[in-house]
């Protein structure tokens, strides 16, 4: 790990001398816990991103601290890779985000990054292993991934596996196509598509069928947004992979406005079947270098249902970013 770690930093430090692309951000953040979780934490973020030659990187250095604990620090290279053109094709390999599918809350065919979703604060996601092969002209996509080449884990994101893609755009609609055979999962295929229906109304739809185990995942969505920079998204769900008895229907709802920096946005997840819910309430800024954040997460509902029994019952959180 640490040769792969001084690998991305000669590699972001190249990027700055040499004049090519070179960004990051230094964050601070705090999280406030009511529950049985573990405590509340502050955490210390400092992220580089570069891109020399044809290498590209990203990563992040931090250090967190329990309440009443020390600090404690940690590396992470969520991105590290090399691309280039050959034969008509883009090609890459390395550590690398390769995140598909359309949706907010869920996302059926996000096979390869598996990426968590509605996330307090957007983070960079550490990426997976692979070997990619892109072929695209001005309406078509294809793209072929070799996920964490000999890997021996068993399931989930982290599985050797083969993945592709075909995208399509045809007149204002986007259409996806995807298939992957795991080492353990066995083989899955799934579409999605996305319309934008007039200028202020998107339509979204995604699912994925596992062939082994029967499993179906599907997701239904529509995004709205005004003139005023308001924008509605409603979703509705079903994850076939949810274990019993746990529900598998859930509905999303988000609003979200902009004005003059001010960001505030409110979002809830229903749990149909049990009444289980998962509200949102936050508000960022954004100044010319500086950005804050904070809100709060509440999680309920009767005593019969899931989320009622996990250990947070209230989060609340800070923080401050500033990019560079």
């Amino acid at each position: 790990m640490r040769r792969v770690l001084w690998i991305a930093l000669w590699a972001l430090a190249g990027g700055a001398a040499a004049g090519d692309e070179f960004s990051g951000q230094v964050r601070a953040h705090r999280e406030q816990v009511q529950g049985t979780a573990p405590p509340s934490t502050d955490t210390l973020d400092a992220e580089l991103r570069g891109h020399w030659k044809a290498l590209s990187g990203n990563v992040v250095f931090t250090q967190q601290r329990l309440d009443g604990g020390a600090w404690h620090g940690d590396a992470t290279v969520n991105e590290l890779y090399a691309s280039g053109e050959a034969l008509g094709w883009q090609w890459s390999g390395g550590r690398k985000i390769v995140a598909w599918d359309v949706g907010y809350g869920f996302r059926p065919n996000d096979v390869v990054q598996q990426e968590q979703r509605r996330t307090l604060l957007a983070t960079t996601p550490q990426g997976r292993g692979v070997l990619q092969a892109e072929h695209f002209d001005a309406d078509t996509a294809w793209t072929l991934v070799w996920v964490n080449p000999r890997s021996e884990a068993g399931a989930g994101g982290d599985e050797e596996a083969l993945a592709a893609r075909v995208y399509r755009r045809v007149g204002a609609a986007d259409w996806h196509g995807f298939a992957r055979v795991g080492e353990h999962s066995r083989g899955s295929i799934g579409a999605a598509t996305s319309w934008v229906a007039t200028e202020s109304l998107e339509l979204h739809a995604s699912a994925r069928r596992a062939l082994q185990s029967h499993i179906t995942q599907a997701l239904a969505g529509a995004t709205w947004t005004g003139e005023s920079k308001l924008s509605l998204t409603a979703e509705a769900w079903f994850d076939g992979s949810a274990a019993r008895p746990q529900p598998r229907g859930n509905v999303y709802l988000r609003a979200a406005w902009e004005h003059e920096g001010w960001q505030p946005v409110v979002d809830l997840l229903l749990v149909p079947a049990d009444r289980g819910r998962i509200a949102t309430a936050a508000l960022g800024w954004q100044g010319d270098r500086w950005r804050f954040d904070g809100g709060v997460r509440w999680y309920g509902g009767p005593e019969t249902a899931a989320i009622a029994h996990l250990p947070i019952r209230r989060l609340a959180f800070f923080a401050a970013t500033w990019p560079f």
